[in-house]
């Protein structure tokens, strides 16, 4: 690398009559402006707390094209030594850019990823800019150096599940229940549900029990365990019923509160000659708990009758239609073993998709099933997304080959809010999928979706993405589950 020396200034102004290669290349003089590069702190204060907030900003001076009329573009260095710029953080900013900011998690993810420095390390680093005048080497110039200081912390999971026999899916750790990350809150969660009586605690990751969190000295304490030889105490449940579970792991805080309103049924299960008598499960509505869904074809199979179950495997409990043979348009339910009526759909009336809605409030039992037409486009908005709100522009999710109910998307997203369009309505009415709560975050597991009609309540839920990134979506309309996950 060959430094520009300023005293042989004059020298180098004798270079002022060649004109760049091109357009691209081009570039208003940019005087004698000596490179300079500046810092916002001595200190980063790396609180994960605060992921999202803004650690160190770096600026510096555009230096000097030489009257050349060549772009000056510049790259950004910094490693812990000095001395040798090959390793460490290497980043080609390109031209007219005169500034770098990192936010509290990205600057932890350059200390732990590419500094190779553990949770807890201190570390001096130092920063310089280059300024690289296009075909013109010699012209190079490098600022001073500046050095800074930071500490790394180990992350924090950006994932959490229940687990244990008071919670939905029993002690299975292939299938704990996801708890719903707090959005703006670094380390929350939360979830409402069903709990039975019995014992709980929480795991990070799917199919492993460690590292978890269990009560600690008391009922509203968390206790980290990452090995077999620390304490395994677990919380309790002595009344079944609603509850909503509010924790936070930076803090190890958590509440445990029992909601008015009771849940009659943990699972329902659709049963009938289409699945060939197998108890097949329904989806818990995220909203009101005491709601089923299901989406899926009906296709004939030499009968059109079903069911629904309240125990996987057993055929006491089960609910029936109110009357035998019941069209597929009757409402009325009865959860009573008095007959074996069942709803019955025509061979005519089979082969085609429909949704299922029951309600099992006990005083407001319903049934309700209607033939589904897919939507044929989808597409996303919000300020997450590639075009923000401009709906008459918005992004279109690719449908994926062979199967009409489901679309895909990958691409880039911003920090912000999305939602999906239907029918893309300029009045912004129509049909919508929504997320079950404002201000979602993704968690990287399926999601329900509320559909939404114009004048259906009012709600306008959105998910909301803190990391901008590489993103992959999958949309199921008719079961209408989403999965968004950060490539």
């Amino acid at each position: 690398m060959r430094y520009f020396k300023f005293s042989s200034l004059f020298v180098l102004f004798s270079f002022v009559f060649f004109a760049a290669c091109n357009d691209n290349e081009m570039e208003l003089n940019k005087g004698n402006d000596v490179l300079t590069l500046s810092k916002s702190t001595d200190v980063v204060d790396l609180n994960p707390k605060n992921p999202n907030v803004e650690a160190i900003t770096f600026k510096w001076t555009s230096g000097s094209n030489f009257g050349t009329g060549s772009v000056i573009s510049y790259v950004f260095q910094m490693n812990m030594d000095s001395t040798d710029w090959s390793s460490g953080v290497n980043i080609d900013m390109g031209r007219q850019i005169y500034s770098k900011t990192y936010t509290v998690n990205e600057m932890n993810r350059v200390l732990l990823e590419d500094l190779a420095l553990s949770p807890g390390q201190t570390v001096t680093l130092a920063v310089r800019v280059i300024a690289q005048v296009a075909n013109q080497e010699e012209l190079e110039q490098v600022s001073e150096i500046i050095t800074f200081q930071a500490t790394a912390y180990k992350p924090y999971s950006q994932t959490l599940y229940i687990l244990g026999s008071a919670s939905p899916n029993g002690w299975s750790a292939d299938q704990a229940t996801p708890m719903n990350p707090i959005s703006g809150e670094a380390g929350g969660f939360v979830w409402i549900g069903q709990l039975n009586t019995g014992e709980f605690k929480f795991i990070t990751n799917l199919g492993s029990f460690l590292p978890s969190y269990n009560k600690g000295e008391t009922e509203n304490q968390l206790l980290f365990r990452e090995s077999d030889n620390q304490p395994d105490d677990k919380f309790t449940i002595n009344e079944g019923g609603r509850y909503k579970v509010q924790i936070n792991i930076l803090d190890l805080t958590i509440t445990i509160t029992l909601m008015d309103g009771g849940v009659r049924f943990t699972n329902i299960y659709f049963v009938g000659s289409f699945n060939n008598w197998s108890f097949e499960p329904m989806i818990q509505d995220a909203v009101n708990p005491n709601v089923f869904k299901l989406g899926r074809e009906m296709n004939w199979n030499g009968g059109g009758d079903f069911k629904f179950g309240s125990v996987s495997g057993s055929w006491d409990k089960m609910i029936h239609p109110t009357i035998a043979n019941a069209p597929y348009t009757h409402t009325q339910v009865m959860f009573d073993d008095t007959g074996d009526y069942k709803w019955v759909l025509t061979q005519a009336e089979c082969n085609k998709p429909y949704k299922m809605i029951l309600d099992v409030t006990e005083g407001s039992e319903k049934f309700t099933m209607k033939p589904f037409v897919p939507y044929t486009s989808i597409w996303m908005v919000g300020s997450a997304t590639p075009n923000g709100w401009d709906l008459g522009n918005s992004t279109a999710l690719i449908p994926v080959e062979g199967n009409p109910y489901k679309f895909t998307w990958t691409g880039i997203l911003n920090s912000g809010e999305l939602k999906f369009s239907l029918d893309r309505k300029s009045d912004w009415s129509g049909a919508w999928f929504l997320a079950s709560e404002g201000g979602l975050v993704p968690n990287g597991n399926e999601q329900q979706m509320i559909f939404s009609l114009s004048g259906n309540g009012g709600k306008d839920n959105k998910w909301q993405i803190n990391d901008a990134g590489s993103y992959k979506i999958e949309l199921d309309q008719l079961k209408e589950l989403v999965k968004i996950t950060k490539q």
